[in-house]
C-alpha cells in the first residue's frame, strides 16, 4: 500500500499509519497504539467502518493497493476525449458503500425468495425420523417379522435401499403392518423417492395407529417437495387443528405458505 494512503483516504484524526493499523488488526498492537486506533474510530465513522470491515473479513493486515500511476499504465488507451479519473477518497468510499448496499440487497432478496420455495421449506422443516422400535430381546424384537426386524436394522444405520427391500418383504407377509408402511415411506423419503413415500405414508395417515400423525406430517413435507404447495397447505390446515406431533413446526410452515 502507498505510504499514508489510509490517512489520505480516510483523513483519520491522530494520523494512524499503516503499521499501527496492521498491528491493531493482527492483535499485536501495544496498549498505546490500540488506544490511538480506537480513539480514531470513535472520532471518525468512516475510519471505524473501514476497520470493522477489515475485521469482519478476517484480515490481519490492510490489503495492498497498487499505485494509481502504475495501474493506469496497464489500462487500454481511452477513447478519444475520454479521461481516466482517480477517484477522491470520498468518492471511493461512496462507491464501495454503494456496491456493498447492492450486494446486501441482493442477499436479502435471495434469502426472501429462498425461504418461500418448496425445496428450501422442505429442507428447513424435514428431520430424519429415528427408528423407535426396540431391536433387543427385552424390547419388541421377539415379536417382529424377521424381514421387518432386519429392515429396521438397515434403516437405523442409514442403509435405506436395503431397508426398503426388507420392509417390502415384510409387507408381503403382513400387508396391514402400519409400522412397516411408515418406515418404508420414511426410507423412500431419504432416497428422494417422494411419490413412493407418499403412497406408503398415506396408508398410515388414514388409519388410527401410533404412526398416523407422524405419517401425516411427512406426507405434507413430501407433497411440498414435489411442488404441490396447495396440497401441502390444504393438509396443513387440517393438521394444525389437532395437538400432537410437530404442531408448532406445522403452524410455522403454514405461516410461510400463506
Amino acid at each position: 500500500m502507498n505510504k499514508n494512503i489510509l490517512n489520505d483516504l480516510l483523513n483519520t484524526p491522530g494520523h494512524i499509519n499503516e503499521d499501527e493499523l496492521n498491528a491493531y488488526l493482527s492483535n499485536h498492537a501495544s496498549a498505546d497504539v490500540r488506544h490511538k486506533v480506537e480513539n480514531a474510530m470513535l472520532d471518525n465513522d468512516l475510519f471505524s467502518d473501514a476497520v470493522e470491515g477489515y475485521q469482519e473479513m478476517g484480515l490481519s493486515a490492510v490489503p495492498a493497493l497498487e499505485n494509481f500511476s502504475e495501474f493506469k499504465k496497464k489500462l487500454p488507451a481511452p477513447a478519444e476525449g475520454a479521461k481516466i479519473i482517480q477517484l477522491t477518497p470520498v468518492q471511493k468510499l461512496m462507491r464501495v458503500a454503494a456496491i456493498a448496499a447492492v450486494f446486501l440487497l441482493g442477499v436479502l432478496i435471495f434469502n426472501g425468495l429462498r425461504s418461500s420455495t418448496p425445496n428450501s421449506l422442505y429442507t428447513d422443516f424435514y428431520t430424519h425420523y429415528e427408528n423407535d422400535i426396540s431391536l433387543t430381546r427385552r424390547g419388541d424384537a421377539d415379536g417382529l417379522n424377521k424381514d421387518f426386524k432386519a429392515a429396521l436394522g438397515f434403516y437405523a444405520v442409514g442403509e435405506f435401499a436395503e431397508a426398503v427391500t426388507g420392509f417390502e418383504k415384510a409387507l408381503l407377509a403382513e400387508p396391514a403392518n402400519d409400522a412397516a408402511h411408515f418406515f418404508t415411506g420414511m426410507a423412500f423419503l431419504e432416497m428422494n423417492r417422494f411419490e413412493d413415500a407418499i403412497a406408503h405414508l398415506t396408508v398410515v395417515k388414514n388409519n388410527n395407529n401410533n404412526y398416523a400423525r407422524k405419517a401425516y406430517w411427512y406426507v405434507i413435507l413430501a407433497e411440498l417437495k414435489t411442488g404441490d404447495k396447495e396440497m401441502a397447505k390444504s393438509l396443513l390446515d387440517e393438521f394444525v387443528k389437532t395437538p400432537g406431533f410437530k404442531l408448532e413446526e406445522a403452524k410455522e410452515l403454514l405461516k410461510q405458505l400463506q
